[in-house]
């Protein structure tokens, strides 16, 4: 009885540690790249364009919030604000051409 109540926390204890563990990688790669579209759009013309700046402006602002969301540790929002950050510079480069 004894040695399957310890069995059981053994096993309880191992489930507890992998869940507070297996956070959300850090989303460096799409970080980078969301950067890099800014950067894109940038050059491509987007702060000529009214339309192009104010998605350019939303996208940098949305880096920015990734970047302490990833200094916090919550990487799963970062990653949703890097996609935002990605569609919104994406969407400058287009109304800048």
């Amino acid at each position: 009885m004894r040695r399957k109540l310890a069995l059981q926390m053994f096993w309880v204890g191992i489930a507890t540690s992998v869940v507070a563990c297996g956070g959300a990688a850090v989303p460096q790669e799409t970080l980078t790249a969301a950067q890099a579209s800014v950067k894109g759009a940038e050059v491509g013309g987007a702060n000529d364009d009214p339309k192009a700046q104010l998605h350019l402006k939303l996208a940098n602002e949305q880096i920015e919030k990734a970047k302490k969301l990833i200094a916090d540790g919550d990487n799963e929002e970062a990653a949703r604000v890097i996609d935002r950050a990605q569609a919104d510079a994406d969407l400058a480069l287009a109304l800048a051409e």
